[in-house]
């Protein structure tokens, strides 16, 4: 993946969950929709709204957020007729990114006020220079939710499919590395190498295409250095002479207890050489080596070879995402329209 947010990136948030009706209605469309920053009187029924638990439960989440920095203020709301009917929360991440939650729409109407709400926050958000990139999920069957999404000017960008296998001690799955090709890992002090050969493994990709040419080479590196616990032995860059043609980047992750594959990436003259089921064996000889009891990743699911490849392995998909994303260029025509 190029770097597509996961929920269980938020402190005790690991897995999707249902999300309650705690606003008022829909119905009405005469008076206007006022889009803000959350008030300190909101702000419990807000959070617990995008979050899909319960007004009681917002503190501690509040807290939990406070003590591993995750910044919580870009929380907002929308308010119809004087009632707050939907709210937003956008959650920046290193790598100039930033995940977009919402409350569930309703109805259509109501996915519209959502969508607007969406707009609103985006456009805000984008002012500040460290988001360049918005992402948000939604499970599949969540068409009022996609909706909403399209409405605030997000694209649907792909349908992930996370996948997941066990690893076990000092397990013998292997893959001969292909002559001509050896795995190194990576020197930390390489890091411009790094940045031009994840430019070139974008080329002609099958996984969320296009994403890569929304964000500097720099800022995606920044985004993978900040994915779980960062562990640079566990990132392994593919030669072909002196050529670095490849990169698999794995870093555990408390929240989902597992050994997270970050990026899996080839040159394209590398592609369908069996290096890829080479650095994927050896991500896994890694991962049985640490104390997680599973590997993981997420894939676009029109990517059929590297979900062949997976499932060779014996990766199995745990369930499927849509990915939306929003860059701030719309936005920024958008301002530049009303000025």
């Amino acid at each position: 993946m190029v770097g597509i947010l996961r929920l269980g990136s938020l402190p005790g948030y690991a897995h999707h969950v249902p999300f309650r009706r705690l606003f008022g209605g829909s119905d009405g469309a005469h008076a206007a929709l006022l889009c803000g920053k959350a008030t300190p009187d909101d702000r419990a029924a807000a959070l617990s709204s995008v979050l899909g638990t319960t007004v009681a439960s917002a503190p501690a989440f509040e807290r939990r957020a406070a003590s591993q920095g995750v910044d919580l203020s870009h929380l907002w709301t929308a308010r119809h007729d004087g009632r707050v009917i939907a709210a937003t929360l956008l959650i920046p991440h290193p790598g100039r990114t930033a995940l977009l939650m919402s409350t569930a729409p309703r109805d259509h109407a109501h996915a519209a006020q959502v969508g607007s709400l969406i707009n609103s926050t985006l456009a805000e958000g984008f002012e500040v220079p460290k988001i360049r990139l918005a992402q948000a999920l939604s499970s599949p069957g969540e068409s009022l939710r996609a909706s909403a999404w399209t409405a605030g000017g997000m694209r649907h960008l792909a349908t992930l499919e996370y996948m997941e296998r066990p690893v076990h001690p000092n397990e013998g799955y292997v893959a001969a590395v292909p002559a001509d090709f050896r795995l190194e890992s990576w020197n930390p002090n390489d890091r411009i190498m790094l940045e031009a050969l994840l430019v070139e493994t974008y080329r002609d990709t099958l996984d969320c295409p296009g994403l890569a040419e929304l964000r500097a080479p720099s800022d995606i590196v920044d985004g993978h250095l900040a994915a779980g616990e960062h562990d640079a032995s566990l990132w392994t860059i593919a030669f072909q002479d002196d050529r670095p043609v490849g990169a698999l980047l794995l870093a555990p992750s408390q929240a989902t207890d597992s050994t997270e594959v970050i990026y899996l990436g080839l040159a394209p003259d590398a592609r369908g050489r069996g290096l890829g089921g080479a650095l994927l064996a050896h991500g896994i000889s890694l991962a049985a080596k640490r104390r997680e009891p599973n590997i993981a990743l997420a894939v676009d699911s029109r990517n059929s070879p590297a979900l062949a490849l997976y499932a060779r392995a014996g990766f199995r998909t745990l369930r499927r995402r849509e990915a939306f994303v929003a860059h701030p260029e719309p936005y920024a025509n958008a301002r530049s329209a009303v000025k």
